[in-house]
């Protein structure tokens, strides 16, 4: 009879991650859009559970961009975090489903809101695995072992006509249709959303979700390099240099990093050397305290002198540590000696 497999329990990974955004150079209004959820809200929310990161990018006029977005990205994590079932990428899909209902009723129920739509590029992080769901040209990128990989495909137009040879990357860079989306939430009754996932994941990735107002000045290679500083520090740094570059867009990004958690990372063995080490740091600790309580056996008070008339005076008080043999018989021997000398002074 086979053993039963075991499966291995989830790395007990920590997630953290900071938020940036700008309303960039040229734009009056920041129709961009960002969430991180808090581990409170991962502990305290619905069945699915992890760490919830989206950016949004609104388009559809000064008022129906902004709206988009925050509606859309108010929705999924409201959706998410209250789904009824435990599977992330089922309930990470019904929450941008139900955005994109939202949107599109909104858009259709006012007329300065009419054709607003809005990227969406929401990431999950749960035990060692991640989900993605993805519409638009906001992008997500994972940074390992010092290599960056794009784990989205933009639904734009050019980005469409590069994967099927009709463009080359470079081309796409400067066409005049860049920026013609093929895919967005809110703007139809139905949307058509990328899923991936469970991606495995492992101590010390990056990943980095942005809108275009970053990933269209700063390239891949200088993003994988900057990823590598502290979190904040790397998004601070990403802004900045989509400013210095112009930035003709507003600009979000959203850097996560994924560290094992020291804390919960002992495992037995571990365990049994800490406590054995611990157990050696006391041990030493008490030799030294009894050589230290030791010191003084061999400082006594002088006897008093004894007097010359009277009862026999008492032995000789003696301060000694009694802890070792040969001090506890040396004392009996003073005593009496002492004793003895007191008795033979006091006999006239």
């Amino acid at each position: 009879m086979s053993e039963p497999t075991l499966s291995k329990p989830p790395a007990p990974f920590r997630v953290d991650a900071v938020l940036r955004t700008d309303v960039g150079r040229v734009r009056s209004e920041n129709q961009d859009f960002g969430v991180i959820s808090t581990s409170e809200e991962e502990r305290s929310g619905g069945h699915p559970g992890g760490r919830l990161f989206l950016v949004a990018d609104g388009m559809g006029g000064h008022r129906g961009g902004a709206t988009a977005s925050r509606v859309a990205a108010e929705t999924i994590k409201a959706q998410y975090l209250g789904s009824e079932t435990s599977d992330v990428a089922i309930a990470l899909g019904e929450a941008v489903m139900r955005a994109n209902a939202r949107v599109f009723s909104e858009a259709a129920a006012n007329p300065d809101l009419r054709g607003m739509g809005t990227t969406t590029s929401a990431l999950v992080v749960r035990g060692d695995q991640a989900w993605i769901a993805h519409v638009g040209d906001s992008r997500i990128y994972l940074v390992r072992d010092n290599a960056i990989e794009q784990l989205t495909d933009d639904h734009s137009l050019v980005a469409t006509m590069v994967r099927e040879g009709l463009l080359t990357a470079k081309e796409a860079e400067k066409h005049p249709r860049r920026n013609v989306l093929q895919r967005s939430v809110g703007v139809s009754e139905e949307v058509e959303i990328d899923l991936r996932g469970p991606l495995p994941i492992h101590e010390g990735d990056t990943f980095i979700l942005c809108s275009d107002g970053l990933h269209g000045l700063v390239k891949e290679d200088e993003l994988r390099q900057i990823a590598a500083r502290p979190i904040g520090e790397a998004a601070d740094e990403f802004i900045r240099l989509s400013l210095e570059r112009g930035a003709p867009d507003n600009v979000t990004v959203i850097v996560v990093r994924v560290e094992l958690d020291r804390s919960e990372a002992v495992d037995s063995g571990h365990a049994t050397r800490a406590q054995s080490a611990d157990a050696e740091l006391f041990d030493d600790t008490v030799r030294d305290t009894v050589a230290t309580r030791e010191v003084p056996a061999a400082t006594r008070e002088m006897p008093a002198p004894a007097p010359t008339g009277g009862a026999a005076p008492a032995a000789p008080e003696v301060k000694a540590s009694t802890g070792n043999p040969v001090v506890k018989w040396m004392l009996v021997f003073v005593t009496i000696v002492g004793a003895a000398a007191a008795w033979f002074h006091w006999i006239p």
